[in-house]
């Protein structure tokens, strides 16, 4: 609980730091912001939540990279997050699949990524007891954080994300 409390303070505090932190993406435009989230968006199942997956299936019990491999996904989420930056969405840039509710609805975009990245640490946190059944259900809960902005499978959109182009 403690733990889960300080992910989501954490989150919070580099969410609220993100007008300085983006001011260099915004240099170089929109475009670049979306090119980099993408980037970020597509590397996180094949560097991070494969290994996730094969440890909930039993078929990994490299516990120790598991752990690690949640952390740089939370790493790469916490990145990913302060690339949505106002004006980098469909609208503006037709290659993004953000949709307008992640700025109109900018609080609860931030509640579903925090949530992803509270669940992505508890993974390893999980992975470090290396009870299987708890991995198992920790991927679980992964699966339906990711669902908080995606809402199912790749071409099925979501709240925050439009269909495949």
């Amino acid at each position: 609980m403690i733990f889960r409390f300080i992910s989501a303070v954490a989150l919070a505090a580099l969410l609220g730091t993100s007008e300085n932190i983006t001011s260099s993406w915004a240099q170089t435009g929109p475009a670049q912001a979306v090119k980099e989230r993408v980037q970020i968006m597509k590397s996180l199942w094949p560097e991070y939540y494969l290994d996730m997956s094969r440890a909930a299936r039993g078929e990994n019990t490299d516990f120790a990279a598991v752990s690690a491999k949640a952390a740089g996904a939370s790493e790469a989420l916490k990145k990913a997050g302060l690339l949505f930056t106002p004006g980098s969405g469909h609208d503006a840039v037709p290659e993004s699949r953000a949709k307008p509710e992640i700025w109109s609805q900018k609080a609860e975009f931030d509640a579903a990524l925090s949530a992803l990245i509270t669940e992505t640490n508890a993974m390893g946190e999980a992975a470090k007891s290396g009870n299987v059944e708890a991995i198992k259900a920790q991927y679980a809960k992964i699966g339906k954080a990711c669902a908080g902005c995606h809402g199912g499978p790749t071409k099925s959109g979501g709240k925050f994300r439009l269909e495949e182009l």
